[in-house]
């Protein structure tokens, strides 16, 4: 009598566990590769925090830290709350608030290979949360809730003033931010006055638990965090997110964030380490303090030369750069050649918003000063 091979008892095991354990995933889009996962090993997660354009005000966590945060988290593939799935094959994605994926993080990934699984879930209603606070303010009874929500945002937004790195992020942030969801949920329940922000964390929750891969390092939006720890802790492993020294290029991104500012206190001091700086931004941020500082013929002699070096990166300076460059021939009484580089920013498969909008003013218009305050 012939018996059955001994792996067809492991299989069929497996298969009756998996028919017992539904629980464990939520809906019909988990591959079988998952669901035994789950049963033989739990999904590794890295939750990686995303802080917009506060970026740029954290040298201590600025676009490099976190692609450097995300390199020592040794991830097979990246989950994206801030992107809806498709969103990556447009270059539009780079329009996204989260400066630090567009600068620094999917460009690394793209480079190492990396699978990248955009998982927002979108709201059903954009305009809900406005609408909603528009709605409560017509009534006196509901603008003591309005106003008992709000203060509970004074100590964030406190806090948000400082320089912040992952350590505080973590340790001082998080929990205030925690309190701020819980408090406005318990107070207007999970819908149009959370903006479906509990369900929605729970629907990308679901998506990251269904990727295939076993340790995958995940970029969400801050005001994702809480809840996207508290959908994911039972079903997955939650790795502590590593701190790695700050890298010679993380602390050069610092540096050249806060050289975007043009209303420094002692701009000299910057404009001489700029010129220390071999990277064309670098040359991109002094014409700018230089302009600002009333000497628009050296900035257009710096952005010349610049525009005819290699200034793809990062993403923001190709669009950027053109458009000041028109300026500055704008304000040489160089018409033409003004034109030129407006054309130049709108010729682009994608630009910043506000270096469309320059271009696009350039086009009708020349550039003076008096008209136009300077800007980045």
């Amino acid at each position: 009598m012939a018996y059955p091979a001994p792996w067809l008892f492991t299989v069929a095991a497996l298969l009756l566990c998996i028919q017992e354990r539904q629980d464990l995933w939520q809906y019909a889009g988990f591959p079988l590769q998952s669901r035994l996962r789950v049963i033989l090993r739990s999904m590794e997660l890295c939750l990686v925090p995303l802080m917009g354009h506060f970026h740029l005000r954290f040298p201590g966590y600025n676009a490099v830290s976190v692609r450097d945060v995300v390199a020592a988290s040794a991830p097979e593939a990246l989950a994206i709350t801030p992107l809806a799935a498709g969103s990556l094959e447009s270059p539009a994605w780079q329009d996204t608030d989260e400066l630090a994926l567009a600068m620094a993080v999917i460009p690394w990934a793209d480079r190492q290979r990396l699978p990248l699984y955009p998982v927002l879930e979108p709201s059903p209603d954009p305009t809900a949360l406005r609408d909603f606070r528009r709605y409560l303010e017509q009534y006196p009874g509901a603008q003591s809730l309005l106003l008992e929500v709000d203060e509970a945002l004074r100590p964030l937004n406190a806090l948000l003033a400082e320089s912040l790195n992952l350590e505080r992020i973590y340790s001082e942030l998080l929990p205030l931010l925690r309190q701020y969801q819980d408090l406005r949920e318990q107070r207007f329940e999970d819908g149009p006055g959370t903006d479906w922000l509990r369900q929605r964390t729970g629907v990308m929750a679901q998506r990251i638990l269904a990727l295939s891969q076993q340790r995958v390092t995940v970029l969400t939006g801050i005001d994702h965090l809480p809840f996207l720890q508290e959908a994911l802790k039972d079903k997955a492993e939650l790795l502590t997110t590593p701190t790695p020294e700050p890298s010679e290029e993380a602390l050069k991104r610092g540096f050249l964030d806060f050289a975007m500012r043009t209303d420094l206190p002692e701009p000299g001091n910057v404009i001489a380490r700029l010129r220390d700086m071999t990277e064309v931004e670098a040359r991109y941020h002094e014409a700018n303090l230089l302009l600002a500082n009333g000497h628009a013929a050296e900035a257009l002699e710096l952005l010349e030369a610049a525009s005819h070096d290699d200034f793809s990166q990062p993403h923001f300076l190709p669009g950027y750069l053109l458009a000041r460059l028109g300026q500055l021939r704008d304000l040489a009484k160089e018409r033409d050649a003004a034109l030129r580089a407006y054309r130049g920013v709108l010729a682009l498969d994608w630009a910043p918003r506000e270096a469309l909008e320059t271009a696009r003013a350039g086009l009708e218009a020349p550039f003076t000063i008096s008209a136009s305050r300077v800007n980045d």
